[in-house]
């Protein structure tokens, strides 16, 4: 296997290095596995934006339509279109907004809940049959350093779009 210089060194561990390094690490993962989770959402017809919808009521369920919007940069209709559909699927129920009855809030159902579970442990599985090709000494370095960021971003106030 050829090996290719990294596109980034990171002298100052300036953001945007970082940025391209954890790019080129989702691109080598990505590249090695096998694409299974993609299938689960091919065969469920979801499309992204939609998956990232379910992940955002999963850990925050009660957004509005407008707020799911915000965070995924669309417009009301195209937003609107979206959130049809989960509901169509039944993956996403809507319910009157109890502080505003003009408002409706979204919230993930137990399907939605239960397909989003399917994608994220294929997902897992993905990853880790790629990790588990990198030596221990390394996945351990990997695991402190990860361990050490989530902490620190879990930390981190949540950002308005």
């Amino acid at each position: 296997m050829e090996s290719r210089p990294h596109p980034v060194r990171p002298s100052r561990a300036q953001p945007a290095e970082l940025s391209v390094l954890v790019s080129e690490l989702f691109r080598h993962i990505n590249r090695r596995s096998a694409g299974d989770s993609l299938a689960l959402m091919g065969e469920a017809g979801l499309s992204m934006p939609q998956l990232v919808t379910l992940h955002l009521l999963a850990h925050a369920s009660g957004r509005s339509v407008g707020e799911i919007g915000n965070r995924l940069r669309l417009s009301p209709a195209a937003t609107s279109h979206l959130v049809d559909k989960l509901v169509q699927a039944g993956l996403v129920a809507r319910a009157e907004d109890p502080d505003d009855r003009r408002s409706r809030r979204l919230a993930i159902t137990p399907v939605g809940r239960g397909l989003g579970d399917r994608i994220n442990s294929e997902r897992t599985r993905e990853v880790s049959a790629v990790l588990a090709r990198i030596s221990p000494q390394l996945r351990r370095q990997l695991a402190d350093a990860l361990v050490r960021v989530i902490d620190e971003l879990a930390s981190l106030p949540e950002e308005s779009p």
